[in-house]
């Protein structure tokens, strides 16, 4: 469960993320757009970690079994 939880979270980050570089094309960001972006960036990078370390847990008890 908290797996779909990350994964919701990281489908929005990225759609956000999607529609800031549009904005960054067509218009450019100001300084605390660019912080939010770099923000949601990171915060994209940690949720791909848990939720791949998250999926290799889940490979290793299933092994162990």
């Amino acid at each position: 469960m908290a797996t779909e939880k990350r994964e919701s979270e990281l489908k929005r980050l990225r759609r956000e993320q999607s529609k800031t570089r549009y904005d960054e094309v067509y218009g450019g960001l100001s300084p605390a757009e660019q912080a939010e972006y770099n923000r949601k960036s990171d915060r994209i990078h940690e949720l791909e970690g848990e939720i791949q370390a998250s999926a290799i847990a889940e490979q290793t008890t299933g092994w162990l079994q």
